[in-house]
């Protein structure tokens, strides 16, 4: 079961480089506060009871990912954020996460709750 810790990295690092692309945020400074946020605390000990399949190795493997993502944008330009949010998130959330990509977004157990 991967640890709420790196379930807390990527759910920090994901929300800065939202803030990062749609509002040219900082993603160090995001970053930073995200993983001091209370909500974001709560939400990592969350999904690492709901995704209790997942390792350590493979949440941070999916970090590594969004972080070669990123680093491709700041190269790029605007016109990485396509591949960030269109083609790694689909690939990430939808297959990586092994179909719970609804749980993680929303909270919810499943669809109907």
């Amino acid at each position: 079961m991967a640890s709420a810790h790196i379930w807390l990295e990527l759910l920090s690092y994901v929300k800065a480089l939202f803030e990062a692309i749609t509002l040219g945020a900082d993603i160090r400074e995001q970053y930073k506060k995200h993983r001091r946020e209370r909500d974001t605390l709560v939400e990592a000990n969350r999904v690492s009871d709901v995704f209790s399949t997942f390792s350590d190795q493979e949440v941070q493997a999916i970090l590594e990912r969004l972080k070669a993502c990123q680093d491709r944008f700041t190269k790029e330009g605007d016109g990485a954020a396509e591949d960030v949010v269109s083609v790694r998130y689909s690939k990430m959330w939808l297959t990586g996460m092994k179909g719970h990509s609804h749980q993680l977004m929303t909270g919810r157990t499943s669809i109907s709750s």
